[in-house]
């Protein structure tokens, strides 16, 4: 019994873990990033759809790489950037990309699928992602482990969830969001 009951607690874990990455295969669609200026990172997240309470949802994000990343000593030429992870998304959420690997050369577009149903708070979402780079062309990503959102030209990205037959909340900014898997608001910084 003890065994079965490790057994149950082991299979939970790993589920939680990768709960945030969708674990079945998804090619997007990837021509929407040629609307993005070279190096821009993400589309802005006031281009994003709103997700509705309940209903299964499916919003593509379009992407284009960046080509340099700028720092205090000057600039860091990029060879190509993974998505590590991504979280706080809404409960119920996953994501994937157009990549099997995650990874996207210098300047290449692509596109970021978050799909999935979710009861969550309604609300925005500030994700939290994090990439790796590869500066130096030899394939290691020696910028490791980078928070996305310090480094975008269009900010922070944020997802927005509505009540079934309700206005899509406006961005603010200024706010940290709502936090997945609760019931309150996180206060402002």
């Amino acid at each position: 019994m003890k065994n079965l009951f490790f057994l149950f607690a082991f299979q939970f874990l790993i589920q939680s873990i990768n709960a945030q990455h969708c674990s079945d295969a998804l090619v997007p669609n990837t021509s929407a990033f040629a609307k993005l200026q070279d190096g821009m990172g993400f589309i802005g997240s006031y281009a994003i759809p709103c997700i509705s309470q309940g209903k299964y949802a499916e919003v593509q994000i379009p992407l284009k790489n960046f080509r340099l990343i700028k720092h205090l000593n000057g600039d860091d030429t990029v060879y190509s950037m993974r998505i590590e992870s991504i979280s706080n998304l809404p409960d119920g959420m996953c994501w994937a990309t157009n990549k099997t690997d995650n990874t996207f050369a210098a300047g290449e577009g692509g596109t970021l699928a978050v799909r999935g149903t979710t009861n969550d708070k309604s609300g925005q979402y500030n994700l939290n992602i994090v990439v790796s780079f590869d500066i130096t062309g030899n394939g290691t990503f020696t910028r490791a482990n980078e928070n996305y959102n310090k480094i975008s030209k269009s900010g922070r990205m944020i997802l927005r969830v509505n009540a079934p037959d309700s206005a899509c909340p406006s961005i603010d900014y200024s706010l940290p969001g709502n936090i997945a898997g609760t019931e309150t608001v996180t206060e402002k910084e």
